[in-house]
């Protein structure tokens, strides 16, 4: 018997359902919540530099420019909390495949956050935002690559 998990996930939750076969219901193993990802800029980090004049003295911008928003700094963060579970998942032999779902830019974080191990485990990745769905809405969504 095949197990997968699947990783739904968006910058500020995320679900892991595990899959032990075809016609198997899915079983919810895991939420994650990660409030973080719903706050603003302004609310996560602010400026502590205060504002700097522009040139010619018209106007002001921020002191202190970010390379990566606080925001995206966050979603990254939760990226590597959520592939941490996996890793974590993957040295108990808890699952065999792996499958994930998630809007585009959050995907690239957890793709970007997975070691070559895992990697080697993701049978499919589905770049959807699912996680308000139902295990069984899930699977009629997944069924073409749930199969095993």
């Amino acid at each position: 018997m095949t197990t997968t998990w699947i990783l739904v996930a968006n910058a500020t939750n995320a679900l892991l359902w595990i899959s032990r076969g075809t016609g198997q219901d899915l079983e919810l193993e895991r939420r994650f919540e990660h409030p973080e990802g719903r706050l603003k800029n302004g609310e996560i980090a602010s400026d502590a530099g205060g504002r700097n004049a522009t040139p010619a003295g018209q106007g002001s911008r921020p002191a202190t420019q970010w390379g990566t928003s606080p925001r995206e700094a966050e979603a990254e963060k939760f990226a590597r909390e959520l592939v941490r579970e996996l890793s974590s998942g993957l040295s108990a032999r808890k699952f065999d495949r792996l499958l994930l779902a998630a809007p585009p830019d959050f995907m690239g974080k957890i793709r970007e956050s997975l070691d070559n191990r895992l990697q080697e485990k993701v049978a499919a990745t589905v770049v959807r935002d699912y996680t308000i769905l139902t295990a069984k809405e899930l699977r009629e969504k997944l069924s073409g690559v749930l199969l095993v």
